[in-house]
């Protein structure tokens, strides 16, 4: 159904609104009112309201201060089908009439996108890493039937560095490394590419949490649940023992519960940082467990050994396979307890990830894979966003890190909020981080089952769209994990807006749109100088990406830009994604008496 832009789209799935069209403001600015949350408007009057006002004294030091972010591992491999972004091509759809009016070449197009994409740092997909062990020779031809990509577990005790073996493997940083047991909690998967005897092999590999020790009692249950979904799902198990300590009480007991499983085990001492210390691998052949194979997950001794030792063991290859390049990844980012850990079960269709009332609970980010309508699509589970001074240890601060890295991982992002709870500095925070990387946003508000149909969702919307007002484009959906109401309607809204941020708008067109509405308001003169337009160009999408050439770019202040921004968005089809505005100023072409 088509609507036209600005206008207001309604039903009980969601709300969708286009942002207001008009300039900024003239005369002076008026303070705005303070919304209540509808859920908070009928509280007696005597109950004494939070304050959000900072005490007087100094704050001391904030933990994440202590704390370095971690550094990527190194890759000397390149990632398997880039970021999953795609970019438009730099020098289509130019209008070189309008440019050569303008005083524009297309050189001068092609720097600024030469100078854009060098400012950028790239990007890595956590998800999907070409991890080359062996020969590296041409891959066999596919045979066999359909299958499916066969799934190697790493299980052990706590302590014995699974989660490094796990990211050595994946040549990426993808699980949290931490001396505290019990650190992992979720089977955190990734998939990876490898060649082994000439023939190339993907599996998805999955680091599971310690055996026997959990730091948490509320969650031990579930923990463990998780461990054995993991081994029952795996067709190939790398056991992993500590070669330094020798086989412990814990190690026997996770060795004759492998064996009763019938799993094919592959067993690794790991921490034989030297030759000289491969011995000490002996000592784990009393676990039953075949030959030992030392390594080393910190030195990255023996892993293409241990990759030869498990393609050994992987059944058959299968046309299923290979790597593909899901329709969409999908972030699941909040504030603790909104929800997402249910979400992402609810779209999985299993209890992929651990749901608790417990807070803080997740801490890895997961990439869960799951299809919908015959497409592939990866959601990524994160752990809740607290405020940064209430950061306990180094595991909160990884887990927060990751949860906003999963922003620049994702293709749409969903800020998932509890129905019953107030907006606060934590949603304005992750609007801040979706705006910075130009990511398309969702407001899925969670567990509105709960609100017993008392608040209406107009005072919702009203109240949201006051709340998060730099992202009053971003369409509602009011959702209920626990019942799945309108969870998959969420997906198909971030396809729609997957396909928007996709959208290429033709140069012509969109130069009609700045000029009508630098016409309709232009920004007020500096210096008794002008800021003046001559060509604006769209040159990349996912974002939609506009080079604007000015005169001078400091002649251009944010609310005019933020202005001209919304102006595009009811104008173009971008109405409900962030557009990347790009003024640069147009250089001056000196000729050369001489050469003339």
């Amino acid at each position: 159904m088509a609507h036209k832009p600005g206008q207001q789209r309604f039903h009980k799935l969601r709300h969708r609104r286009g942002p207001a069209g008009s300039g900024p403001r003239t005369g002076p600015r008026r303070r705005p009112t303070k919304t209540a949350h509808p859920a908070f408007k009928n509280r007696p009057k005597s109950r004494p309201e939070k304050t959000t006002r900072k005490p007087a004294n100094k704050p001391g030091p904030r933990p994440e201060d202590q704390f370095e972010e971690e550094p990527e591992a190194e890759r000397d491999t390149d990632l398997i089908a880039g970021d999953w972004t795609e970019t438009g091509e730099g020098d289509e759809g130019l209008d070189e009439g309008l440019m050569d009016e303008a005083g524009v070449s297309v050189d001068d197009v092609s720097d600024v996108m030469d100078a854009d994409a060098a400012e950028k740092e790239p990007e890595t997909n956590d998800a999907v890493l070409d991890a080359t062990w062996g020969s590296g020779q041409a891959p066999a031809e596919e045979e066999g039937p359909q299958g499916r990509i066969p799934m190697v577990a790493i299980v052990g005790r706590p302590n014995v560095g699974k989660s490094s073996l796990f990211n050595r493997i994946a040549r990426s940083r993808i699980a949290i490394e931490d001396p505290l047991p019990g650190t992992t909690r979720d089977r955190v998967s990734t998939l990876v590419r490898f060649h082994a005897a000439g023939i190339e092999r993907v599996i998805e590999l999955f680091d599971t949490a310690g055996i026997g020790v959990v730091d948490e009692a509320r969650v031990e249950e579930h923990v463990h649940e998780q461990i054995q979904f993991g081994i029952a799902g795996a067709d190939v198990v790398v056991f992993l023992t500590d070669a330094k300590s020798g086989p412990l009480a814990l190690d026997r007991v996770a060795a004759e519960m492998l064996r009763r499983t019938g799993k094919p085990v592959v067993l690794v001492a790991n921490k034989a940082d030297a030759d000289t210390q491969d011995e000490l691998a002996g000592a784990f052949y009393e676990l039953g467990l075949g030959e030992p194979l030392p390594v080393s997950a910190k030195q990255a001794r023996n892993i293409g050994a241990l990759m030869k030792a498990v393609a050994e063991k992987l059944p058959p290859r299968a046309r299923a396979e290979k790597l593909e390049r899901p329709e969409l990844m999908l972030a699941i980012v909040g504030r603790r307890n909104a929800g997402k850990s249910s979400v992402v079960n609810t779209l999985a269709a299993d209890n992929r990830v651990i749901v608790s009332e417990m807070e803080g609970t997740t801490r890895d980010s997961v990439d869960v894979r799951f299809e919908y309508n015959g497409k592939r699509f990866v959601a990524i589970d994160t752990a809740g966003v607290r405020r940064k001074s209430s950061l306990a240890n180094s595991v909160e601060f990884y887990s927060q890190s990751r949860s906003f890295r999963a922003i620049r991982r994702a293709h749409v992002v969903v800020l998932l909020v509890d129905a019953r709870e107030p907006v606060s500095k934590i949603e304005r925070d992750l609007v801040e981080a979706c705006l910075h990387e130009h990511k398309p946003v969702i407001i899925g508000v969670n567990k509105w089952d709960l609100t017993g149909g008392k608040i209406t969702t107009d005072k919702f919307e009203k109240y949201f769209r006051r709340r998060l007002g730099k992202i009053s484009y971003a369409p509602i959906v009011f959702m209920s994990a626990k019942t799945a109401l309108n969870v998959f309607a969420m997906v198909d809204l971030a396809m729609e807006l997957h396909a928007q941020a996709g959208t290429r708008v033709g140069t012509g067109e969109l130069n009609r749109v700045i000029n009508a509405a630098y016409e309709k308001h232009h920004p007020q003169p500096r210096k008794s100088k002008l800021g003046r337009l001559f060509y604006a160009t769209q040159f990349q999408t996912y974002p939609p990406t506009i080079i604007l050439f000015v005169n001078d770019p400091t002649l251009f202040p944010d609310n005019w830009r933020l202005y001209l921004q919304k102006q595009l968005q009811e104008h173009t089809p971008f109405a409900e994604v962030p557009i990347n505005l790009i003024l640069r100023a147009r250089e001056r072409v000196v000729l050369d008496k001489d050469k003339l």
